[in-house]
């Protein structure tokens, strides 16, 4: 078995991200086979050895909302969906695979593709034909016959979610997508539409925990929300209109919610939106980011995503921190929690004893600046290297 040897000015190690100074990381095959001071380390023969100066070794990062078909930086990308071919998004989500790996994402929560495509890819990554980050797949995501959106398929009625929840879970999907409100709020309204019914939702949540599988829910807030949890869903996506009280529901069930904050608070994506979304979101950007800290502000458990701006994850880091995160609970937002809400939390997401070997490097220290997240040289996936750049 093949050994590597990570030595390191410092380590993130345990699900707490406990800074250690001068450690060795030793990978047998795919696998952390022990983390030690430098000084400690064995000899071990042939093993590959690498030094990582000036750097931060870390969990590799775990996207928890994205869409392989849909790319942000392309000009209006929501709307390409309407009309592209099943080739032609596969092509889109194999270069947002490779931006994604490079920038030190590991693994990545899909949250609905059409055709499938997530569910082909994950497999094929499975495999070894693919290169990109290890994929859980929702597959098609279900919403309401008169909802908002491209990704999700219209359904009407809980029979018709049953069936498409039951194709999902056939085709070997990780956890099921609904899609129960807009995403964009309506400027001039507080008022948030809601596209399925608590029957509609609650029968995606049974027909899931029958194959012990989870679900999650696009949702920005009002009576969705409410549904949401009375139905059960376990992860809320979004939450950009949040009210006290919504904040106060939440915080007071079991839910986790899914932060993707620079869909708002990120000017950059404007410059691919339609201008008719850009101009929404502009003026929604105030009022999502006072929103947004207060729902942070009840410490609710949280993860972070991007919804398909692939390779910034990193930004969604520095969000959580502006919007009031402590900087170790950011990070736990893309590693240990990350992990736990993919359900993977006792193998990936931590560097501990046993645990896969999804390591990133960073320069810098993200613990006194998370920015640092930008510049990731190295990238180890499974043990094997597919980046280094440290040299």
């Amino acid at each position: 078995m093949k050994y590597t040897i990570l030595n390191a000015d410092k380590v993130l190690c345990g699900k707490d991200l406990i800074p250690q100074d001068h450690m060795s990381v030793i990978i047998e095959g795919g696998t952390i086979k022990e983390i030690v001071p430098q000084n400690e380390c064995p000899f071990i023969e042939d093993a590959e050895r690498i030094t990582l100066k000036d750097t931060t070794v870390m969990p590799g990062m775990i996207e928890c909302h994205n869409h392989l078909s849909i790319d942000a930086t392309i000009p209006e990308h929501l709307e390409l969906l309407a009309w592209s071919t099943e080739c032609e998004l596969t092509l889109i989500a194999l270069d947002g695979l490779k931006k994604d790996l490079m920038s030190g994402v590991t693994t990545a929560r899909c949250m609905g593709d059409r055709f499938y495509i997530d569910v082909t890819l994950k497999k094929l990554i499975n495999e070894g034909k693919v290169s990109g980050p290890k994929l859980l797949a929702a597959g098609i995501g279900m919403k309401g016959s008169h909802g908002a959106g491209y990704i999700g398929s219209p359904h009407c009625g809980p029979e018709e979610i049953r069936r498409t929840a039951r194709e999902n879970l056939k085709k070997g999907v990780d956890l099921l997508k609904l899609f129960i409100t807009p995403g964009v709020p309506d400027p001039a309204s507080e008022f948030v539409p809601s596209f399925l019914s608590l029957e509609e939702i609650s029968m995606a949540v049974n027909e899931a925990a029958r194959k012990g599988l989870t679900v999650s829910a696009h949702c920005i807030g009002g009576q969705g929300l409410k549904d949401c949890i009375d139905g059960g869903v376990q992860v809320i996506e979004h939450m950009y209109l949040c009210t006290p009280e919504d904040a106060d529901r939440l915080a007071a069930s079991n839910c986790t919610v899914d932060f993707t904050s620079g869909i708002f608070l990120d000017p950059t994506r404007e410059e691919t939106l339609s201008p008719a979304n850009a101009r929404k979101v502009r003026l929604n950007r105030p009022r999502v980011r006072e929103r947004l800290k207060l729902l942070m502000s009840t410490g609710i458990p949280y993860v972070l995503g991007t919804d398909a701006y692939h390779g910034y994850l990193y930004r969604e880091v520095g969000y959580a921190v502006e919007l009031g995160s402590d900087i170790i609970t950011a990070l736990k937002g893309v590693t240990s929690n990350a992990a736990k809400v993919c359900g993977l939390g006792d193998s990936i997401g931590s560097l501990e004893k046993s645990y896969t070997a999804d390591i990133i490097a960073v320069n810098g220290n993200p613990l006194e600046d998370v920015n640092c997240l930008a510049s990731v040289p190295f990238v180890m996936q499974n043990g094997i290297i597919v980046k280094n750049e440290s040299h």
